[in-house]
C-alpha cells in the first residue's frame, strides 16, 4: 500500500526517523512519502530546515497566510489521490487537514493525525483549542507523540485500541560517537580555557534562550547554588532573544560561563564536562541530548512542558521541583553533594537514552501503520 506523511516542513533532525521507516515498510510490501512544505518567514533563520528533496521526503512548496495561521501545500489533493493511507500533523492550521475530513466522512480515504494532543504553550480554552479538541477524534487511527497524549486523545472518546504511543525521539547515535570520542586531556584543556577549576562542579543549560525556559529563573537559581557549593559553575549553550540577559549574567558573576550556540564535537564535549543538565523552564526533545549524556536532568513544575517531559521519572533519571528558587537550587546542591544519588541519576539518565531511542520510535510507528491497514 502507498502511505503518504503530510509535514509543514522538513526538519533535519526528522529525516533519520523517515530513513528508518521507510525502509521498515518496503520490507513489508509498502510504499512511504513524506510531503513536506517550505517554512513560514518565522521559522527560516532557525538553520535547521531541509530544502530539497531527498530518498523518502518530497519537499513542495507552501503558502502561509494570516503570519503562518493558514497553511496551504497546493500539491496535498494530488498527494492524497495517490495515497492509499494519510498521516497529518494534528493542528487547526493545514489546509489539506479538512480536505481529508471530508474525504474520509464519504468513505473515499482514510487517515491518522500526529502529534501533541493539545497545545501546551497556548490558551487551553481558546476557540482555536475547542476546534482543536472537536477534529481530533475524526480520523482512523492516532499516532499519539507519548503515552500520556495517548490518555488525553482517550479522554476526548477517542478509542484506546486505535492509538500507538510513539514516544517522540531524535537520533541520537551520531551524538553519543562524539561523545565517546572526548577524551580527558580535551576536557581538560575546556576547563583551562574557560578557567573552570578540576574540582569544580558543572551544571549544563543548553537550548533556545527564549522565554519559555526560564532563563531568569535559571540564572538566579544558580546564585543560590553557587552560595551553598562555592565550587559551583554554569554553562549556557545557545542563542536567542534572550541572549542580553545570559550576557548580562556573565558579566556580572564570573562562574556563569556563556559560550554561545554550539555543534558537533563542541557541543559533545561541553556535555562531557557537566555533571548535571539545568532547565527549569520548558522541557522537549533536549532531555534525550542530556541523557545520551548521563546527565540527569533538573526542571520545575510548570504546565507549558513538551509532551517528552513524561520521560523524566523523578529521583530516578532527574529532579522537578516546585517553581520556586529556593526549593529547584536546593534539590541541586543536595544532588552535587550526595555522590551517590548523583552517580546513581546519572546511571539511570544514560539507561534513558536507550529507552527512547529514534530505533524504537521507527518501529512504534510502523507496527502502528500496519495495525490500521489490517
Amino acid at each position: 500500500m502507498k502511505i503518504v506523511i503530510f509535514q509543514p516542513m522538513l526538519k533535519q533532525y526528522r529525516i533519520p526517523l523517515f530513513k528508518l521507516m521507510g525502509e521498515m515498510l518496503s520490507e513489508a510490501g509498502h510504499e512511504l512519502r513524506v510531503v513536506c512544505g517550505t517554512p513560514p518567514s518565522h521559522e527560516r533563520n532557525k538553520g535547521d530546515n531541509v530544502l530539497v528533496s531527498n530518498q523518502y521526503c518530497v519537499v513542495d512548496a507552501s503558502v502561509w497566510l494570516f503570519g503562518g495561521k493558514l497553511h496551504i501545500l497546493p500539491s496535498a489533493m494530488r498527494h492524497i489521490v495517490w495515497a492509499d493511507f494519510v498521516i497529518t500533523e494534528q493542528a487547526n492550521k493545514h489546509l489539506h487537514n479538512y480536505l481529508l475530513i471530508l474525504a474520509r466522512l464519504i468513505g473515499y480515504k482514510r487517515f491518522a493525525y500526529w502529534g501533541h494532543g493539545q497545545n501546551r504553550q497556548g490558551n487551553p480554552h481558546s476557540f482555536r483549542e475547542k476546534i482543536k479538541k472537536l477534529l481530533s477524534t475524526q480520523c482512523d487511527w492516532w499516532f499519539a507523540y507519548t503515552p500520556g497524549v495517548a490518555e488525553y486523545v482517550s479522554i476526548l472518546g477517542y478509542p484506546k485500541n486505535k492509538i500507538t504511543a510513539l514516544n517522540n525521539s531524535i537520533d541520537t547515535s551520531c551524538f553519543k560517537q562524539l561523545l565517546s570520542a572526548q577524551e580527558g586531556e580535551a576536557v581538560n584543556a575546556l576547563k583551562e580555557r574557560l578557567g573552570i577549576r578540576d574540582k569544580s562542579r558543572i551544571g549544563l543549560f543548553c537550548g533556545g534562550l527564549y522565554s519559555d525556559k526560564k532563563l531568569r529563573f535559571l540564572l538566579d537559581a544558580s546564585i543560590a547554588i553557587k552560595e551553598i557549593n562555592p565550587d559551583f559553575i554554569l554553562l549556557v549553550v545557545g542563542d536567542g532573544n534572550d541572549r542580553r540577559l545570559v550576557e548580562e549574567y556573565a558579566c556580572q558573576h564570573e562562574f556563569v560561563k556563556y559560550l554561545g550556540p554550539l555543534f558537533g564535537s563542541d557541543k559533545a564535549l561541553v556535555f562531557k564536562s557537566a555533571e548535571i543538565f539545568l532547565c527549569p523552564g520548558l522541557v522537549g526533545l533536549a532531555i534525550l541530548d542530556a541523557f545520551s549524556a548521563g546527565l540527569p536532568l533538573f526542571t520545575s513544575d510548570i504546565p507549558n512542558h513538551s509532551p517528552e517531559i513524561e520521560y523524566l521519572e523523578h529521583g530516578v533519571n532527574g529532579m522537578i521541583t516546585a517553581p520556586e528558587i529556593n526549593v529547584y537550587s536546593e534539590a541541586v546542591s543536595h544532588c552535587l553533594g550526595d555522590q551517590a544519588l548523583l552517580s546513581m541519576l546519572r546511571t539511570n539518565a544514560l539507561a534513558s537514552s536507550v529507552r527512547f531511542s529514534i530505533e524504537k520510535m521507527a518501529s512504534n510507528f510502523v507496527d502502528g501503520i500496519l495495525k490500521c491497514l489490517m
